[in-house]
């Protein structure tokens, strides 16, 4: 499958057993539908491949929402696994690039900085936040679908954390994270740099499954952490 890790999971010593059990606690989690950081300050081109594989295969039954939250310097399609075309019938494109910039050059004097949000912040959405809350929520079907047939995808949450913090920020991944869920399907969600610690314990609560991704030697590499389990993998070239 397309959004697998393929290759040995961590060093030559992990057993058989432990790639067995990788494999299962992954396919549990899609099964149950879940969500996905996919975070490393790495090109676009490296994020976009890492979001093909998330979308599924092409001849693979699948529902994809793209949600661009910033201005993509590629074609659309490179977000869309081959063969997968943006007027694909199984594709749904919300664009909000002019919002999110327009909104955060009105808001930007106010934006908090990582260190300064407290990750047990009570939740509240403020800003781009609300405004991108609902009609998101309302892309992703409301019945409940084959186990991971829903994907979507949203381009980044950096311009979300920089201007409306980030326990606005996890709350709205909360929001779509129950819907996400509800239809058995499953998010990612990318912040292009190398997180914070501050907000990878903010966002851990609406977070099941963390990439990493870097290049090595132009050698786009990823890298799985199972939340809340012991299972990750070592760096697998993407």
């Amino acid at each position: 499958m397309g959004d697998v890790p393929r290759g040995p999971v961590s060093s030559s010593r992990e057993t058989a057993q432990n790639r067995d059990l990788f494999a299962v606690e992954l396919m549990g989690l899609k099964r149950r539908g879940c969500c996905v950081l996919v975070t490393g300050s790495v090109s676009e081109r490296v994020r976009a491949a890492q979001s093909r594989r998330l979308f599924g295969e092409s001849d693979t039954s699948r529902q994809r929402i793209l949600i661009f939250t910033e201005q993509a310097s590629s074609p659309t399609a490179q977000y869309l696994p081959d063969g997968i075309p943006s007027t694909h019938p199984s594709v749904r494109i919300l664009d909000y690039t002019d919002l999110v910039a327009d909104m955060a050059g009105d808001i930007s004097s106010s934006q908090q900085s990582l260190a300064d949000v407290d990750p047990d912040t009570p939740e509240s959405m403020t800003g781009l936040c609300v405004l991108l809350c609902d009609p998101v929520c309302d892309a992703v079907p409301s019945d409940s679908l084959p186990p991971g047939e829903l994907r979507l995808g949203i381009t980044t949450l950096g311009t979300l954390v920089e201007t409306d913090g980030l326990s606005a920020t996890r709350a709205f991944v909360r929001s779509i994270r129950s819907d996400i869920l509800a239809a058995n399907g499953m998010g990612h969600f990318h912040f292009p740099d190398d997180p914070d610690p501050e907000l990878l314990a903010a966002l851990d609560p609406v977070i099941d499954i963390h990439i990493e991704l870097r290049q090595s030697d132009d050698v786009p590499e990823h890298r799985w952490h199972l939340l809340g389990t012991e299972h990750s993998t070592g760096w697998l070239r993407l």
